[in-house]
């Protein structure tokens, strides 16, 4: 049997197309469809439903120390009120799962996790928690609800059923208040589309209320409800890493082009980090690449790409899709250093035919948020 979000019953009622994702029943899209959905929440706003993530809240004295241990980024740097996006590694380099965590307090912390690898990440961390004194890790995944609000008009649809003046929370910044002074929420300004937006968690017993109040508050904005076809969309425009793909166990964050979160002045020991460092300093002898294809055809996940002649096999495909802001195909890939140089011409195999494609910077889309 699929988990089932408990807003279920609402993307029913909206005619969604459900589909089995990492083991939970989930819209892909609703009447409305892929590129309308992607086109709105670029113009105006998107509703997704992300109540499969997981969500862990950590607790207690030895909280800071341990998650500067597990997480790749530099915990010192924050402040309470403040989010951080990680990676936990493993000794290798290689990536577990891509985490965002907020900061309450020190010892006080919330971190969401991707919906697959949930009960992996959650064994990972208890196994490393064992190391630190006072660490309680409790998973509130099924207790709680989580949407995502995107796009230009997100502000502006939230503000208008929430008190807190959403102007003061500033970019990766979150606060706790109330949907329509009845339904207790926390509120990050976060998001995986590359647009301006918010992502609100609140008890799973007040998702189909607070869903209808943010759509209702939504109408006069033109908001959709979108699915995970148009997040998928959004993330790869703007050159989010989606795990398994562009990260994965067999990926590190400097391979993936997300060096930034390896910060050389950490002087925290933490997994992974000889060998980041190290990659850092020297190179890696495959890097992320951003691909715009030049012939005709969409290069998906897995394809191999080679050279341009076609002879020599320098890579593969990690995410591709028709661009809907752009209108054209895209793609990601990993692909040797040697060969990736922008400008330079590629091939990559669609259905035993030889697609050229052109080494474009990243990201494909880029967003100047009113924050």
């Amino acid at each position: 049997m699929l988990k089932q979000s408990p807003l279920n019953d609402e993307h029913a009622a909206l005619g969604a197309k459900m589909i089995d994702f990492g083991g939970w029943s989930l819209p892909v899209q609703y009447s409305t469809g892929i590129i309308e959905e992607h086109t709105n929440t670029r113009l105006n706003a998107g509703l997704f439903d992300i109540s499969h993530m997981g969500e862990f809240m950590i607790s207690g004295g030895g909280t800071f120390d341990f998650l500067q241990y597990v997480c790749v980024n530099d915990v010192s740097i924050m402040k309470p009120g403040g989010a951080q996006y990680s990676t936990l590694c493993l000794e290798n380099g290689a990536v577990v799962d891509d985490v965002f965590y907020y900061q309450y307090t020190r010892d006080s912390f919330k971190i969401i996790v991707n919906a697959a690898n949930k009960d992996k990440d959650l064994a990972w961390l208890n196994k490393h928690s064992a190391r630190f004194k006072d660490v309680t890790i409790v998973d509130q995944s099924e207790r709680r609800a989580r949407v995502s609000l995107q796009g230009p008009k997100a502000q502006d649809i939230l503000q208008s059923i929430v008190p807190v003046d959403l102007n003061t929370i500033k970019r990766f910044q979150f606060t706790e208040t109330t949907i329509k002074k009845a339904i207790p929420a926390f509120i990050a300004r976060t998001g995986y589309t590359g647009e301006d937006g918010f992502e609100i968690s609140f008890e799973a017993d007040k998702a189909t209320t607070a869903w209808r109040l943010l759509i209702e508050a939504g109408k006069s904005f033109k908001l959709l409800p979108a699915g995970l076809g148009a997040r998928d969309t959004l993330r790869l425009e703007a050159c989010y890493s989606l795990y398994g793909h562009e990260i994965s166990e067999n990926i590190t964050p400097v391979e993936a082009g997300i060096e930034f979160i390896i910060k050389k002045a950490k002087q925290a020991d933490y997994i992974g980090k000889k060998v980041l460092l190290d990659q850092l300093e020297h190179g890696t002898r495959r890097k992320i690449a951003g691909l715009k294809v030049i012939d005709k055809g969409i290069i998906r996940n897995g394809a191999e790409i080679f050279d341009e002649t076609g002879s020599k096999n320098i890579g593969f495909v990690t995410s591709g899709t028709f661009s809907p802001t752009l209108k054209e195909s895209i793609a990601l890939g990993i692909i040797d250093v040697d060969y990736n140089k922008i400008d330079a011409t590629v091939t990559a195999k669609v259905r035993e035919k030889l697609v050229k494609a052109r080494i474009v910077p990243r990201p494909f889309y880029t967003y100047h948020p009113r924050q």
